[in-house]
């Protein structure tokens, strides 16, 4: 999307502002997945390494409850990014953030883990209120043909992130202790702000975009009209893309957040499982920004998800099969767990580029938040469900299990995707 001027007529974007946004949203996506990263791949392996049960790994499940919930105050937190900015949510929201990472300073999970799941979940509220902010300026600013290269900078922004909360905090734990990574951690949320500082209000100050030229830059002289979340029932194909921000991730979540206590059991140290994180994480960078954007170039929107989701699909039985042959061997661990990394990676580009391309620009936050809230309450559900399937039934029974689910998700997604409607489709 182009910025409009007074009269409503688009202005180019010039390769120096797109890579303005572009460098902006880079460090918002990453400031958001590091409490990320924390609470979905690390904190459960650090409960189980802590002496906790694989049942209460389940109890993770309540760090996603903020990114499933934050469409409750999607349209209040895009109403105040109309009316004093961006920047200013952000720095606001990323200050809060780094009191957090220092409070949990004296919150390890191996001696409360109840208070240190608190501490976990209030980061992680903080980091879902400045994700809203996030989704209101790429909605607003990068529909159309950049949507493709602003989910990748999301993935990869949001990777990087938790690659650093998830297996670096793990390798930071292991060698210096629960302490120093959390200090670590306030501190690289800082840094990563002081260059934002400066980013986003050059972005935002000097190029405001909105579709409808009705929906004013801050300090204009027309209010902008509010957004509001019922609202989204002008999307006449509300359900079909609420089925499918539901679906699209649950099994893969269950599969994730049980092969962090079963690689414990498989006898990994907490470093090589910090390297075995981290090298996933990268695949999913590699395939999100290689194989994502060149999908949905290629393909459009809609077959690049029906490609992208069927590759990550028949993928994920990889860890099933891990267990049944008793694949102990750590670089068959990090190829396996590599190859259906960059699969995922490629459909979350591909879905994330959809649902920007199908969000109203007169909701731009709302609507996008509204749809990774039903992907985060799937997620909350899988990861809850999974642990305790894992429990009585054992790995094998629990992997398999979400393999299936996963085949079962994939028609459902296929039954959605002719009947979302994106904002290009409709008439000019």
């Amino acid at each position: 999307m182009n910025p409009i001027d007074q009269a409503g007529m688009a202005l180019p974007a010039t390769p120096a502002s797109l890579a303005t946004e572009y460098r902006a949203l880079a460090l918002m996506y990453t400031a958001q997945g590091l409490p990320t990263g924390l609470a979905f791949h690390a904190l459960g392996t650090l409960m189980r390494q802590g002496g906790h049960g694989v049942a209460e790994v389940g109890l993770v499940g309540l760090a996603f409850l903020p990114w499933a919930l934050k469409f409750l105050w999607a349209a209040p937190v895009d109403n105040a990014c109309a009316r004093w900015g961006h920047a200013r949510v952000v720095g606001v929201t990323q200050a809060l953030a780094v009191l957090a990472c220092l409070a949990l300073i004296a919150l390890p999970p191996s001696q409360g883990l109840h208070a240190t799941l608190a501490a976990v979940l209030a980061l992680n509220t903080l980091a879902a209120t400045q994700d809203i902010a996030t989704n209101a300026y790429a909605v607003a600013r990068l529909q159309g043909r950049s949507a493709g290269p602003a989910n990748a900078i999301q993935v990869a922004g949001f990777i990087a992130g938790m690659l650093v909360g998830g297996g670096g905090l793990l390798m930071v734990v292991d060698r210096w202790g629960w302490q120093a990574a959390m200090g670590g951690m306030a501190a690289l949320m800082l840094a990563l702000y002081l260059p934002l500082a400066l980013y986003l209000p050059l972005a935002l100050d000097t190029r405001w975009a909105s579709a409808s030229p009705n929906r004013a830059a801050p300090g204009g002289g027309d209010r902008p009209p509010p957004a509001r979340l019922r609202d989204l029932r002008r999307h006449s194909d509300l359900a079909w893309a609420l089925m499918l921000a539901l679906v699209f991730k649950f099994a893969s979540t269950a599969v994730e957040t049980l092969a962090q206590p079963w690689l414990v059991d498989r006898g990994l140290s907490l470093s090589q499982i910090g390297l075995l994180q981290t090298l996933k994480l990268l695949a999913t960078a590699a395939g999100g920004v290689l194989l994502g954007i060149a999908l949905v170039r290629r393909l459009g929107n809609r077959r690049a998800v029906a490609f992208s989701c069927a590759l990550a699909t028949a993928l994920l039985g990889t860890t099933w099969a891990m267990e049944l042959l008793d694949v102990r061997n750590l670089p068959l661990l990090c190829l396996a767990f590599g190859m259906e990394s960059v699969a995922a990676g490629a459909m979350y580009v591909a879905i994330w580029a959809l649902f920007m391309n199908w969000a109203s620009p007169e909701r731009p936050g709302t609507d996008y938040t509204a749809m990774q809230c039903c992907e985060s309450l799937a997620n909350a559900a899988a990861a809850g469900a999974i642990g305790s399937l894992g429990a009585s039934q054992g790995y094998g029974w629990a992997f398999a299990a979400a393999w299936a689910a996963g085949l079962a998700v994939l028609l459902l997604i296929w039954a959605a995707l002719p009947r979302i409607r994106l904002q290009q489709d409709a008439p000019r």
